[in-house]
Order: structure tokens, then C-alpha cells, then sequence
């Protein structure tokens, strides 16, 4: 496969507090709104992971259900609550897949790269 699938998701209140409520992961930072309108975000911004959690859904998609997976990725910004964001990912030539969420403006806001198969394998 070259290419994973692309899902979308609005990253709103609620899905922010559905997953602060599955992680136990009560921010003030992600789930306050009048906590993190004093911060420089401005407004509350998304769990890091539940952005990842897209990635995830992606590689599951493309490689299979029970496809172990090696993952490396990096935070570059944050996803403030109400953005949109789409995760995918392109099969690179040395192999495994480069991985990627990124915002409404194309920027990523997370970037790395998957190795379908055993780690170390």
C-alpha cells in the first residue's frame, strides 16, 4: 500500500472531554476554557494523543487489525479546540511509512514514522 488512509477529525469540546474522561487526563490546559484563555493558546487546546489516536486508526485501516506497528513521532504544535485536523500517511522508500496529522492550513502537527512488523525486526 503507498498510501494510508486520510481521516478527519473537528477536535471540539466534546470529543475533548470524552477523551479527557477515557485518559483520566483533566488539564485545566484541555478541558478549562477559562483556564487556558489566560494561557497563550488562548483557548483550550487538544490532548496530543487523541490527535495521534487518528494516525493509529490510519495505520489500522491500511496495514490490518492485529498489524504490529513501530511508531516514532514528534509533537511539532498545538490543535486548539475546534480546529480540524487529517492524519495519513505516504510509504517511504526505505521503507515503513512517514506519518502525519496537520491542521486546516496544511502545517503539520505531528510528523513521524510508522515500521509495519515486529520492533526490531
Amino acid at each position: 500500500m503507498e498510501r494510508l488512509p486520510s481521516l478527519s477529525m473537528t477536535m471540539d469540546r466534546a470529543a475533548i472531554l470524552a477523551w479527557a474522561g477515557l485518559t483520566d487526563d483533566h488539564n485545566p490546559l484541555h478541558v478549562d476554557e477559562a483556564f487556558a484563555a489566560g494561557t497563550p493558546f488562548g483557548r483550550p487546546i487538544a490532548h496530543g494523543m487523541l490527535s495521534l489516536s487518528l494516525v493509529w486508526q490510519a495505520l489500522r485501516q491500511g496495514l490490518g487489525v492485529a498489524a504490529p506497528v513501530t511508531l516514532e513521532v514528534r509533537f511539532l504544535r498545538p490543535v486548539p479546540q475546534g480546529a480540524r485536523v487529517t492524519a495519513g500517511g505516504e510509504r517511504r522508500a526505505e521503507g515503513g511509512y512517514h506519518v502525519w496529522v496537520r491542521d486546516e492550513a496544511g502545517q503539520e502537527v505531528i510528523r513521524g514514522v510508522a515500521w509495519p512488523g515486529e520492533p526490531g525486526g
